[in-house]
């Protein structure tokens, strides 16, 4: 009777704490405008940038053709959320140290996942303001329609990847609290995963030698599995295989995540290093 009493305070305390930041952070998002007014002008630049390029190097017969552009569409979703994830994490402890505020944070008996999670839903809100501005800009600038044909599955299989993320984004965060200085690292991250892990191209379509290392990668799984649901293409393996790989993964991934975050805090308790920066 006691212990489920509690499970369930404790419960209620986590979700307290995960509604406090996640209402600060959204707070703070909409204090500052210009960051929306900045998402919204700064996305159609992204896209022009990225895939003129890209466009180069396909025959001029199939610069308008619907389903490159639609993998480039997902590829940017893609990257959309594995940005999301770094800056969550990453950026967010690194705003911390420099505010003079993560001591005062890692010295509390808060989830360090639930302090800093509640930045995803501002970042959530950053993702959908994107899927729409580059659907529009897609349908402006190449006359392509977005279509998706399976709406649930592309739900599920897009909140799959954001938990994979989100695992990853607490390895970066562990990083960002040793190394203090995350810019270049950021930066490198999301182009290694952009150009190796098989999200703007499907795996199949890449050369060999990228294929055998897009294959690591669990986000190409993630990825492919995206694409699978939104336009129908083929899989790199059977379908169950590649759902129970990005399960596995994501499982995995928040566990080392937490477990890297949790030894690096600890070690910076314990040398005075944490509020340096």
């Amino acid at each position: 009777m006691l212990g489920g009493v509690e499970n369930y305070l404790n419960i209620r305390e986590r979700l307290l704490e995960l509604y406090a930041t996640t209402y600060k952070s959204i707070k703070i998002y909409f204090r500052y405008p210009m960051w929306i007014v900045s998402d919204i002008l700064t996305t159609p630049l992204w896209i022009l940038v990225l895939f003129i390029p890209i466009l180069l190097f396909l025959p001029p017969g199939q610069w308008s053709n619907p389903t490159y552009i639609q993998y480039f569409y997902w590829g940017m979703v893609f990257w959309t959320i594995i940005s999301s994830a770094l800056w969550s994490f990453g950026m967010s402890i690194r705003r911390e140290q420099q505010m003079g505020t993560i001591e005062l944070l890692f010295l509390s008996n808060s989830s360090r996942l639930t302090l800093f999670a509640g930045r995803l839903a501002t970042r959530f809100i950053s993702l959908v303001t994107d899927l729409l501005v580059m659907a529009l800009t897609i349908y402006l600038f190449f006359n392509t329609t977005v279509v998706i044909i399976d709406p649930l599955l592309l739900i599920f299989y897009l909140t799959l990847s954001i938990f994979l993320s989100l695992g990853f984004g607490m390895m970066y965060g562990g990083i960002v609290l040793k190394l203090k200085n995350p810019n270049a690292l950021n930066n490198i991250l999301q182009f290694i995963i952009m150009g190796l892990g098989g999200i703007f191209i499907p795996v199949q379509m890449l050369p060999e030698p990228l294929k055998k290392i897009a294959l690591v990668f669990p986000f190409s799984y993630s990825a492919d599995l995206v694409r699978y649901a939104a336009m129908g293409t083929s899989t790199i393996l059977p379908l169950y295989e590649e759902i129970l790989i990005v399960i596995l993964s994501t499982i995995v991934f928040n566990i080392i995540g937490i477990k890297i975050l949790r030894e690096i805090e600890m070690n910076s308790k314990k040398t005075g290093k944490l509020g340096t920066y």
